[in-house]
């Protein structure tokens, strides 16, 4: 253990006084430590926190920070509104998060908080997937390493174009990280698996492919995971959301966006889709995680049953009712851009096909 210190932070927001412990936790290698940490002074209730990271081995590491108000003994709590040297970093010195101490944590005071620093090397970024039977100039199979986080799901009520089902807003954690697929599932890969193409829009392998139903997805997936290849399945709705909103809390994860200026840059949709037709996959700008599609194109199935949302914070959500819907996510080549936002929903039969709909693989590590 690195760089444990107690300190006393006082904050206008929270009332009396913020008691912080900080702590570093990591294996050997790679190692944190000197964590330190400050209160602003400005009423911003930011606090930031700067640590030390050493690996010899690796050019890249994940970090997480935890937080606990039992004195140690668990660091359940993971922070939201955290930004700078988090997640995938370069070892460093002089490493710089800012926590939103007062939008996690309002009205909270008098509380002793820890907050461990945990540095992992033991991961994949993103790898290919070694599909056999693609045809030359196909895109392969790529997943997106996705690490565990909170954030908010659905939209606030101001939001402007907001679809009546995205609420109530609440805190979903996803308490581990799993793969994405880097593009929607494209003609190539599927008649790889499956020996057919049941698209519409055909004569680009690199297309998405679409007229498939959920249970179309189940059918593949399954075969898949014959292939000694992983265990592959749809995303959570939960996860896909989190996925596409990628650290971000906007419209968009490019921004608000309120005139839709800049989303021909992310999207085929129906204001840029001048020759009707679901488009090649990765040919627009993709979100921060480097998932392509994940707004525009095909809308994409996801595991759940379409049904409402929880008031209370929900730790890796999946609705599995008797309900007659399935998730769809993420808007299509011919509607408008509101459909886009990363909190818009819908839904459709498990058995109903459409050119409008595709879908996009997940896989745990």
């Amino acid at each position: 253990m690195a760089g444990s210190r107690l300190m006393y932070l006082r904050t206008s927001l929270l009332i009396g006084f913020l008691f912080v412990s900080f702590c570093a936790f990591a294996a050997e290698p790679p190692f944190v430590s000197n964590v330190r940490a400050e209160q602003r002074t400005d009423g911003s209730k930011l606090l930031d926190v700067y640590y030390d990271v050493d690996d010899p081995d690796s050019s890249q590491l994940m970090i997480s920070i935890r937080f606990s108000d039992n004195n140690g003994a668990t660091y359940n709590i993971i922070p939201e509104s955290l930004s700078g040297d988090v997640g995938l970093v370069v070892p460093g010195e002089n490493k710089h998060v800012i926590w939103d101490a007062g939008k996690d944590m309002p009205g909270v005071f008098n509380t002793l908080f820890g907050v461990a620093v945990t540095a992992d090397d033991h991961f994949i970024e993103d790898f290919t997937i070694p599909l056999p039977n693609l045809p030359q100039g196909a895109k392969p199979l790529e997943m997106v390493l996705i690490p565990a986080g909170s954030f908010t799901m659905g939209s606030p009520d101001s939001e402007q174009d907001r679809g009546s089902d995205e609420g109530p807003q609440h805190q979903v954690t996803i308490s581990k990280s799993f793969y994405m697929g880097k593009y929607e599932v494209t003609q190539a890969q599927w008649e790889a698996v499956m020996g057919n193409n049941p698209s519409y829009f055909i004569g680009n392998p690199n297309n998405p492919v679409e007229q498939v139903s959920w249970n179309d997805c189940l059918e593949f997936i399954s075969k898949l995971n014959q292939m000694d290849l992983g265990t592959f399945r749809l995303p959570t709705e939960a996860e896909w959301e989190y996925a596409c909103r990628a650290g971000t809390t906007e419209r968009f994860y490019w921004g608000d966006d309120p005139n839709y200026t800049q989303i021909e840059d992310y999207a085929w949709y129906g204001g840029n889709n001048i020759v009707n037709g679901a488009k090649e996959v990765g040919t627009k700008l993709p979100n921060p995680w480097n998932l392509f599609d994940m707004i525009g194109n095909v809308y994409e199935w996801c595991q759940d049953t379409y049904s409402g949302y929880s008031s209370t914070p929900e730790i890796d959500p999946v609705v599995t009712n008797s309900g007659n819907y399935r998730v769809l996510r993420g808007g299509v080549w011919n509607y408008s851009a509101d459909s886009c936002r990363s909190a818009d929903r819908g839904g459709n039969g498990p058995d109903y096909a459409s050119y409008y709909f595709g879908f996009r693989l997940s896989r745990t590590q």
